[in-house]
């Protein structure tokens, strides 16, 4: 059985996995709605589409550690291997990895947490994907609920979680955690009916309805395109009336963004199939005048256009700190080169969104340990407590102030209607696809 989650290790994952997810991510955003529950026994399952990267963002995102069940291999790592045991974690053990086929024990160990009202975290898909849509859901998730709840849980909630990327490999990118509806186990029991056998994680027929019902939960909650066309076509649109609705120069929310596209994506599939080919001939007209929709949206509107002067208070900011920002990019420079020449690595999108944020976290906490050691040995002690307190305010200021520039090269970018524009033209398609989505919605 697994041991116990050691708290002081399990506080110190958290903050690395919180740091992480700052570092790599320039925007992360939490969607949880009312039907969301993350209190008590509680089993999280969430889509597989980023590796190291999903772990990251979830441990982020939840108020609380989670037990994960995760495959055995990682325990065979060494260093991660005990790390992930004094966290709690609980392995699964597949022939496939060539390790035991048994996992009476670790059931047991996810049976136990749920008993102990602990938050216990399970990938149910097994593999990750580097496609816009979940794999088969494996019956494992419904076992474990339903088997803990044979051995004594009370109030079990599955809560699906959906993990959203702009770009699941990119470094400074942008994702949205969204919590889906949970499903209250005792209630599914109830509503299952009265059956010959105790429904428990034996009983064949019960383990797979609420496998079906878990994947149903699921796909509302993450990504769950066809295909990578269908999903950028969907996000333009969603961008679209996004903009009827804001057309600062504001940058758009991605998680709005991801959010209103994958409701489009679960419409009907006339009007979304209509949706997607209006999105696919509107990007194609704003790539011929080489434009962008909110410039079309700006100059077509009714309404006077929204004058938002954050740029303005974005500039002064940066020009402030520019002096900082200058030394923080002498320190970062080479850990950020090398994080920038990890993307070169052969290796799919998935594998590459574990290689990001662990060669950052490792690059570039060396390459403050190294200075600040290096004042120590120049210096003093009193120096290195120096380093050790301004490398990562340095280190901020860098990133504020190179990605405040480039929104605001953006907003210019996004704003500019180029000569000989066909405006008329843009602003028909446009309406047309706003309209067909502003039905949809």
């Amino acid at each position: 059985m697994a041991d116990t989650p050691n708290g002081t290790v399990t506080w110190v994952i958290r903050k690395i996995a919180d740091g992480m997810a700052q570092l790599v991510y320039r925007e992360i955003d939490i969607n949880v709605p009312p039907s969301a529950d993350t209190d008590g026994a509680v089993l999280a399952v969430s889509n597989h589409f980023g590796g190291l990267s999903d772990g990251v963002l979830i441990l982020d995102a939840l108020p609380r550690m989670p037990r994960v069940v995760a495959r055995d291999v990682i325990w065979r790592i060494p260093v991660v291997g005990p790390i992930a045991t004094a966290a709690g974690g609980i392995p699964i053990h597949r022939r496939a990895d060539g390790g035991k086929t048994s996992n009476d024990e670790s059931f047991a160990s996810c049976y136990q947490a749920l008993v102990d009202e602990e938050l216990v975290l399970i990938f149910p898909e097994g593999v990750t994907q580097d496609v816009p849509h979940m794999a088969e859901v494996k019956t494992g998730a419904a076992r474990i609920a339903l088997g803990a709840r044979a051995s004594g849980a009370t109030g079990i909630a599955i809560q699906p979680i959906g993990l959203h990327y702009e770009d699941k490999a990119g470094f400074r990118s942008r994702a949205l955690v969204k919590l889906g509806d949970a499903i209250d186990l005792d209630a599914w029991v109830n509503s299952y009916g009265p059956t010959e056998e105790p429904v428990s994680a034996d009983h064949h027929d019960a383990v797979h309805a609420l496998t079906d019902e878990i994947d149903v939960r699921m796909r509302r909650a993450a990504p769950d395109y066809p295909d990578w066309q269908a999903a950028q076509r969907l996000e333009d649109a969603a961008n679209v009336v996004l903009h009827d609705v804001d057309h600062s120069a504001r940058p758009l929310r991605y998680g709005n963004t991801a959010l209103l596209a994958s409701h489009l994506n679960r419409t009907d599939p006339s009007i979304r199939s209509r949706i997607a080919d209006q999105a696919s001939r509107y990007r194609q007209e704003l790539t011929e005048h080489g434009t962008r929709d909110l410039a079309v949206a700006r100059a077509s509107s009714q309404r006077a256009p929204n004058t938002s002067r954050s740029w303005v208070w974005d500039l002064i900011v940066a020009v402030v700190l520019l002096p900082y920002a200058a030394i923080g990019a002498l320190i970062n420079l080479l850990p950020w080169l090398v994080v920038r020449a990890s993307r070169l690595l052969p290796g799919s999108p998935a594998v590459k969104a574990t290689i990001t944020p662990a060669i950052a976290l490792m690059v570039f906490t060396a390459e403050w340990a190294f200075l600040t050691w290096r004042a120590a040995e120049t210096y003093d002690w009193k120096a290195s407590v120096m380093a050790l307190l301004f490398i990562p305010l340095f280190s901020a200021s860098t990133i504020l102030v190179v990605e405040r520039f480039v929104m605001l090269r953006r907003r210019l970018k996004a704003r500019r209607i180029p000569r000989g524009v066909d405006l008329d033209r843009l602003a028909t398609t446009r309406g047309q696809l706003s309209d067909d989505v502003w039905e949809a919605l």
